[in-house]
Order: structure tokens, then C-alpha cells, then sequence
């Protein structure tokens, strides 16, 4: 078992490192989703100064960052309905991602206004899915069933970026400042208000803002010079094409062209069921109802954990929450890099077994240290890590797995993305209102997202395999009347 690894992962490597271009192409866009993990995490630590500058609570905080996952949404969309330019033109696509963010984040410390700040946090999610769409649309071209370790590494840049972001960002911030525990009382309320002054006072988030915002221009002429490569090579090629076709026809005015017709449109869910139109129907609507939960706690967990840190009664400074963050992202870091090691070992199918067992398991510890056992500042700290080593390579590995079981085409992957979007809508905002009123729940919100994950995870096995019997049954009878149809051909032969 161990040798049939190894040779697994031998071959594995082979195939990876066969096309030095597409390694290339591959390292930077792990450079991409180091800078996507700057401009996103960035508002996780400076969450209470921005609030303190549009004046409102952790509520209408919630509604800023659900506006961003409006924009992903829109984006997504967008995306699924104009799918031949995601397919065509993902690297334009990548350098729109990142000159919107470096617009959005150099102007966001400037905001005071609630409507303008969600208005730059909606176009700052309509960049992120840029680079969800170009980015993901790029490996699976390149690499196809073998995308599931490259998604891994490129994606490991995300968190490779939110830990060097908190580690910019904690020299802005006041280390001594707290938040409250129970915001429901007047009283609690104006603790929240002297707290967030508190954390407001020396903290200077302008400069780092500045510093993303530049790094974001880079990233988008990098990709512009990919693109610039790409659209010469397209013309290259077709230039090509033309010189060979009229040497081969003579005369290119007198040709009948042929034309091949796709069976089914690239909107039919037979399109995405490689030809089984319930097959793609079911599988794929499990599979969106799934990234619905995956991006919930993706996007959900990391962005109020800071904020959950900071309750009085877990007594934690801002220095001691930014490191609780920042090890909850380098977890976050080697989850992605462990999944992309399995990735080269095992199944894709046997890897997120693995991830949603211990997804499980943390399911169970968060229940019992929350209502059981009580939380400290420790066992934070530890569940924290865990949840970003379970959390990590989930999105990854998904889309390793999608791309295996279904025809991945962008309006699929777009609608993927867009079932990620709404549950970051729905749990982010959902998450201000708990933080506002009893933190206690935050959790609860992680535990039912990872259970409805885990469920959805089995019913899209079953289809598969339910799907897979069907195919060994029909096979069957096609290949006993195909031996019955030679056996009488071969006696008719003897017979004359």
C-alpha cells in the first residue's frame, strides 16, 4: 500500500512538473490568493476602528460585509450568463480583481458614511469573485482532473496572506483595548462605544491600507503581462491556422465548413452530467446547496473571531486576539498545504472524508467547551487553529471533487461561487446580530454550517455511486448482446 503511494505521488509530481509554464502560471497565482488574503482579511483586525468611523454596532457591520457578499453574488452571475469571457478572458478578468480592491482599500479608512462603505465593500466582493472565477477557471483548464493539488497550493496563498496582513496591521493597533461582553444594556452599550475609542486611539490603519492597496496594482500588471502573453498567443496561433488551412485547400474561398454541434446546451444541466440530464440536475443542486455552507464559515468565521476574542469576560488584549487570529490563519496555512500533499496521495473523494471527520470531531469539542466545560483564553486559542485546519482545505478539495464528478463549465462554477455568496450574505449578517446580542451563539453558527456540510457530503456520494451502478447495469446487457451478436456472426461464417 505504502509502495502503490509512493508511486502515486511519483507519477503525481510528473504530471505537475511536465509543463514548466503552467507551474509558472500556478506559482503566481498562489502570489494572487496571497494578495486576495491581504485585501479581504484586512477589515477582520480593523473591524472596531472601521465601525467607530460609520458609527454603527456589530449589526450594521455585519450588513457592510454582507453587501461584499452581495457583490460576489452579482459577479457570479454575471459570470454564469457571460461564461465565454470567463472562459476566454479569465486573466483580463484577474487584473479588474485587483486595481477594484486597490481602489476599495486605499479609500476605506477615509469612509464615514455606513452606504458608501458597504457601496466600496460590494465592489470590492465583485473582485473577489473575479479572482475566484479567473483564478479557478485557470487551474481546471491547466491541469483538469488533476487540479485538486494545484487548487490546494494556489489557495494556500489566502491564508499565507491574512497571517502576514495581521502581522502589518498589529503595530496600528492599540494593544490594550477590550470589548464587550453583553452589549443587550445601556450600560454595555456605552462600554462598547469607550472601547472601541479605546482601540481607536493610536491606531493608525491608513498606512497599512496604503501598503495593500499598492501590492494589489502590482498583482494586477502581473497579470496583466499573463494576459498581454495569452491574447499573443491566441493570435499567433491563428495565424497559424490560417496559413495551414489555405496551403492545404488551395483556394480558401471554395470550402464547405463543418461545423460540430454540441448535443445539449452549456446551460443544461446535461452539459454538466457529461450527458445525464437528472444526474447533472441532482448532483449539481447538491453541490450548490453545499458551497452554500462552505462559504458560510469560510468567509464568516475569521472575519468576527477577532471580534469574538475581544468578549470582556474571556479577558484577552488586542495583542493577544491578533496572535489568537494570526494562529488561526497559519492553521489555516498548513491545513491547505497537508491538502495538497493528499491531494498526490490519496483520492480526492478519500481526502475530504479525512477533513470532514475531523470537521466532526470539532463539531463536538466547540459543543462541549461552549455549553459544558466553559472557554478560556487557551482553549480559544486551540479551537481557533483547529477550526482554520479543517476549514482550510474544504474549498479546494471541493472543487477537486466537482471537477471529477461533473463537466465543469463557468456557468457550473459560477453557480458554485454563487452558492458560496449567499451563505456568506446569509452568515454574516446573521453573525452581527448574534455578536450584538449573545456572542455565546457564534459558535452554534460554525457547528450547524460544518453538519449541514457533512450531510451534504454523504447525499452527494450516494448520487454518485447510486449514478455509477445505473452505468454498470446498462453497461452489462450492451455487452452480452454485443458477444451474442459475434457468436452468430461467427457461426454464419462457418456455416458458408
Amino acid at each position: 500500500m505504502a509502495d502503490q503511494s509512493s508511486e502515486q505521488a511519483a507519477s503525481g509530481i510528473k504530471i505537475y512538473l511536465s509543463n514548466s509554464w503552467n507551474l509558472i502560471k500556478t506559482g503566481f497565482l498562489v502570489l494572487t490568493w496571497i494578495m486576495l488574503g491581504f485585501h479581504l482579511e484586512l477589515v477582520g483586525p480593523t473591524m472596531p476602528v472601521l465601525i467607530q468611523n460609520i458609527d454603527v454596532d456589530y449589526s450594521g457591520m455585519g450588513s457592510v460585509l454582507a453587501s461584499r457578499a452581495a457583490g460576489y453574488l452579482v459577479a457570479n452571475l454575471l459570470g454564469a450568463i457571460l461564461q465565454n469571457i470567463v472562459k476566454k478572458h479569465s486573466e483580463g478578468l484577474l487584473v479588474c480583481a485587483f486595481i477594484l480592491p486597490a481602489i476599495v482599500v486605499f479609500l476605506t479608512p477615509f469612509v464615514t458614511s455606513w452606504i458608501i462603505m458597504c457601496i466600496l465593500f460590494f465592489i470590492q466582493g465583485i473582485a473577489q469573485s473575479f479572482t475566484d472565477l479567473g483564478g479557478t477557471n485557470i487551474i481546471l483548464t491547466m491541469w483538469g482532473v488533476n487540479a485538486a493539488a494545484p487548487l490546494n497550493t494556489a489557495h494556500l496563498g489566502y491564508g499565507i496572506g491574512a497571517v502576514c496582513v495581521n502581522l502589518l496591521i498589529r503595530p496600528f493597533l492599540n494593544p490594550k483595548g477590550s470589548l464587550i461582553d453583553n452589549p443587550d444594556t445601556d450600560e454595555m452599550n456605552s462600554t462598547l462605544s469607550s472601547s472601541i475609542n479605546n482601540i481607536r486611539k493610536n491606531s493608525h490603519i491608513v498606512a497599512p491600507y496604503t501598503i495593500v492597496s499598492i501590492l494589489c496594482v502590482l498583482i494586477a500588471a502581473g497579470h496583466a503581462f499573463f494576459y498581454i502573453q495569452k491574447l499573443k498567443n491566441q493570435r499567433q496561433q491563428a495565424e497559424i491556422g490560417e496559413i495551414e488551412y489555405t496551403a492545404v485547400n488551395g483556394n480558401s474561398r471554395n470550402v464547405t465548413h463543418t461545423v460540430n454541434k454540441e448535443v445539449s446546451s452549456p446551460y443544461s444541466p446535461r452539459t454538466c452530467g457529461n450527458g445525464y440530464f437528472q444526474y447533472g440536475l441532482i448532483l449539481s443542486t447538491i453541490f450548490i446547496c453545499y458551497t452554500f455552507f462552505i462559504g458560510a464559515n469560510d468567509q464568516t468565521f475569521a472575519k468576527f473571531f477577532f471580534a469574538y476574542l475581544k468578549f470582556e469576560k474571556f479577558h484577552i488584549s488586542n495583542s493577544a486576539a491578533s496572535w489568537g487570529i494570526i494562529l488561526y490563519w497559519l492553521s489555516y496555512s498548513v491545513g491547505r498545504f497537508i491538502g495538497a500533499i493528499l491531494s498526490m496521495l490519496l483520492s480526492v473523494n478519500m481526502c475530504l472524508t479525512i477533513v470532514w471527520f475531523g470537521g466532526l470531531c470539532l463539531t463536538i469539542a466547540w459543543f462541549i467547551f461552549v455549553w459544558f466545560i466553559g472557554l478560556t483564553g487557551t482553549s480559544l486559542f486551540i479551537l481557533g487553529a483547529a477550526t482554520g485546519l479543517v476549514f482550510a482545505p474544504l474549498f479546494p478539495l471541493t472543487f477537486g471533487l466537482i471537477n471529477q464528478r461533473l463537466n465543469v463549465v463557468p456557468v457550473l462554477l459560477a453557480l458554485l461561487l454563487s452558492g458560496s455568496a449567499l451563505g456568506a450574505i446569509a452568515l454574516q449578517k446573521i453573525a452581527g446580530v448574534v455578536m450584538d446580542h449573545n456572542p455565546n451563539h457564534f459558535p452554534t453558527l460554525l457547528i450547524v454550517c460544518i453538519l449541514m456540510g457533512i450531510i451534504l457530503y454523504i447525499a452527494s456520494n450516494v448520487v454518485y455511486h447510486v449514478h455509477e451502478q445505473k452505468n454498470l447495469k446498462n453497461a452489462r446487457p450492451l455487452v452480452t448482446n454485443e458477444a451474442v451478436l459475434s457468436g452468430e456472426v461467427f457461426n454464419n461464417d462457418e456455416e458458408l
